[in-house]
């Protein structure tokens, strides 16, 4: 830095000092704070603050401009840079922003839209920031020991190294389209091994197998047009946000998926017969929320 700043003087080179710090193990660079005792990238607490003040005067109203949805839009894409769940939340504010030209012209703040906003509130009010170190490379679902399956008369399993639940469906589960209740059904056991297992997977990226295409494609882009299908993403966002992970899926045919197509449809024997190695002990099934 010494040398730095010599070559800088010679040289008749302007320094801002106010931009000027080090070394040090906090500093801001481009808007983000670079931390280095806890390893991590954050926001600024006065854009937080900013951008919890701009989403709280929206929630408070029916209708906004498109120049002030944009402006959120722009607030939202900088503030993805450290809080990366947050991208699945801004394709439907993005569309919206679309269904009229001008800037000063007004959009409807639907009651999805308001959600939407609602959790980027949740995120930025609670949790900010994200471990630099990810693993390079996605784990995948065998690799990790991780199975999970929803038979959709019957009830649902899911498996991580020896640890398993097996779970008949719960009672107030909303009625769905044949279009989407598969993919529902096969979406729910998977929140469900996060919020169970999650705290286990910190700086991991999780490859969750399904043979459902669907459910693939849903947990892909982290959306869904089904509301009810949305609630179960948001609660595997919002996990993965607070237990520091990162997912997505990929297509497998079903029968690789023994060990939780048997727990799915309480085939007991046959489950330990795949599974050896499993704990006596069924873990409770945590239901999730609507």
């Amino acid at each position: 830095m010494a040398i730095m700043m010599t070559i800088f003087k010679r040289l008749n080179i302007p320094i801002a000092k106010h931009k000027t710090e080090g070394p040090v193990t906090c500093l801001e660079y481009l808007g983000i704070i670079l931390d280095s005792n806890k390893m991590e990238a954050r926001l600024p607490n006065i854009k937080v603050q900013r951008i919890c003040e701009f989403i709280s005067k929206l929630l408070s109203k029916s209708s906004c401009t498109k120049r002030q949805l944009l402006q959120l839009l722009g607030h939202f894409n900088f503030a993805t840079r450290v809080i990366l769940p947050g991208r699945s939340f801004l394709s439907y504010l993005i569309n919206l922003s679309t269904t009229v030209k001008h800037l000063n012209e007004f959009v409807h703040l639907t009651k999805e839209c308001k959600v939407d906003l609602e959790f980027w509130l949740r995120f930025l009010s609670n949790w900010n920031g994200i471990t630099m170190f990810h693993d390079c490379y996605f784990t995948s679902s065998y690799d990790f020991e991780l199975y999970t399956d929803a038979a959709s008369t019957i009830g649902f399993g899911g498996y991580f190294q020896g640890k398993w639940f097996s779970s008949y469906w719960p009672v107030n589960l909303p009625t769905l389209t044949d279009n989407s209740s598969m993919a529902f059904f096969e979406l729910y056991p998977i929140v469900v091994a996060a919020l169970l297992w999650g705290h286990l997977w910190p700086c991991k990226k999780i490859l969750f197998w399904c043979d459902n295409e669907a459910t693939v494609a849903i947990v892909r882009k982290g959306r869904s047009k089904c509301l009810e299908i949305m609630k179960l993403m948001r609660q595997l966002t919002w996990c993965a946000a607070q237990s520091n992970f990162h997912f997505s899926a990929k297509h497998v045919p079903g029968h690789i998926n023994q060990i939780s197509d048997a727990l799915s449809r309480f085939q007991m024997t046959r489950f330990r017969k795949l599974a050896p190695r499993q704990s006596r002990t069924l873990i409770h099934a945590p239901v999730c929320q609507k």
